[in-house]
């Protein structure tokens, strides 16, 4: 068997270069994790051949192949000059990610038949984010429904945001605890916000599971680093200790507890991004927990929080009619950042409720406070995703207030506060230390009554 290795990939795995290196030029010592292709050795050596000098970097990676072991007359092939940036750890914990798993993830083979949109075996279970109003009607419960229809629906929307999604968890917490927390009727959540969400939607009882997971656990409970096979695979990280964490903290009795509320009129909706389509999927989670499918709804909750790059893409599996469907979903903040509003009621004339309150809930700083950013690549593009990502929410924000005002709703909003202090090291992701600071400030603040700022104060709130 022949084993093959990138330079360029290998780098981008591990490195201690924090700045450009040049395709051309003087030599210059590069520190490269590698493993045989097949998994039998690994190392950490230096090679010190100009980027540009394929063949002098080729003999080395041979050379040490063989010193590890590896089959005479097997080389270690160098497939591509090293070019522009390498990758720094907390670069390759985020969005940049999806870069390299861009250049490295294998070919998929289908495993079983792709859902067809016409015929959707799963549409009972779900709908598009770009349906027309009867689609959404058929999973959203209508407002007789509700105990008090004058009164209007109480709805909370989560936002993703990975380890701030701690924040949430404590908000609620300490919402819970000042004793004015509504029961809500409809709960949404993307990403972290999916995986607080069902423990949202069945109410104070559950508390203690938030508190629980966000602040008793750290990165180990959550993810495996892949530290070679990462080159050749899907992402970064293996979440199988994330599976076992929604296992855990979702029995069957959780689920039939929420099948119960879901046949009393409540809705809990969660968002996932289908890859091969590049459409937002929006399951309606009461209506799985009640037909039993419980591995479906554990598996969307995974795959919601399965950012691209960094943690693998989710394959849905359902069966029907004797045939078993495949979908593979990732992190449904690709689409948006939460869901409050369907986007067709932006532009269907609607009568005016009387009354209601949308509340949400963003796991992350919107009006960061100001600070200097390095002048390299991967800083400057870090900068400008994230920038991006809190341009689009701050978007949709607006877009929900106006909505909201126009409709007779209430509209309340939080995030994470700037003023905080609560320091973020991006090169140690799910630190317990920072999800405990972050679960405490969600508690004080909501204890205190100064989590939500209200449509009639200004937003975004001045520095």
């Amino acid at each position: 068997m022949r084993a093959s290795l990138s330079l360029a990939r290998a780098v981008l795995v591990h490195s201690d270069i924090d700045e450009p290196i040049a395709t051309a030029g003087a030599e210059r010592p590069l520190t490269v994790d590698f493993t045989l292709e097949d998994g039998t050795a690994s190392a950490r050596y230096q090679i010190t051949a100009p980027a540009h000098e394929n063949h002098r970097a080729e003999s080395q990676l041979t050379e040490q192949g063989q010193s590890l072991g590896a089959p005479e007359g097997i080389k270690m092939i160098c497939t591509k000059p090293n070019k522009g940036i390498v990758g720094r750890r907390s670069f390759l914990m985020g969005l940049g990610a999806t870069a390299l798993s861009a250049c490295t993830s294998p070919v998929q083979t289908p495993l079983a038949t792709r859902v067809e949109t016409d015929n959707d075996p799963l549409s009972r279970f779900r709908l598009f984010a770009d349906d027309g109003p009867d689609e959404w009607r058929k999973h959203l419960h209508p407002p007789s429904s509700l105990p008090d229809p004058s009164a209007g629906p109480n709805v909370l929307a989560l936002s993703g945001g990975g380890e701030d999604g701690a924040f949430g968890a404590g908000a609620l917490v300490g919402w819970s605890k000042r004793g004015d927390r509504p029961n809500f009727d409809l709960v949404t959540g993307i990403s972290t916000g999916a995986l607080i969400a069902p423990f949202a939607f069945m109410g104070p009882n559950y508390d203690n599971v938030l508190t629980r997971v966000f602040t008793e656990s750290d990165a180990g409970d959550i993810m495996q680093m892949r530290p070679f096979q990462a080159v050749f695979s899907d992402a970064l990280y293996d979440t199988a200790p994330l599976a076992a964490l929604i296992t855990q903290h979702t029995p069957p009795s959780f689920l039939r507890a929420i099948a119960q509320k879901h046949r009393t009129g409540k809705s809990l909706l969660i968002v996932t991004s289908e890859l091969d389509s590049a459409r937002a999927s929006i399951w309606d989670m009461g209506a799985i927990a009640a037909a039993g499918q419980y591995e479906l709804f554990r598996s969307i909750l995974r795959a919601s929080a399965a950012l691209p790059g960094l943690f693998p893409p989710v394959n849905l599996r359902y069966t029907a009619g004797g045939k078993t469907y495949a979908e593979t979903h990732v992190d449904g903040g690709v689409h948006m950042q939460f869901l409050a509003v369907p986007s067709f009621a932006f532009t269907t004339p609607d009568h005016r409720l009387q009354g209601g309150h949308i509340y949400v809930l963003i796991n992350n700083t919107l009006n960061p406070a100001p600070e200097t950013v390095g002048r390299s690549a991967l800083s400057i593009s870090q900068q400008a995703l994230t920038t991006t990502g809190r341009a689009n929410a701050l978007l949709q924000v607006n877009a929900t207030q106006l909505y909201a005002r126009e409709r007779g709703l209430r509209f309340s909003v939080t995030s994470i506060d700037p003023k905080s202090g609560i320091v973020y090291d991006p090169s140690d992701r799910f630190s317990s230390t920072y999800m405990n600071a972050l679960y405490q400030h969600g508690v004080e603040r909501a204890q205190s009554g100064t989590l939500w700022t209200n449509a009639k104060e200004e937003w975004p709130p001045r520095q």
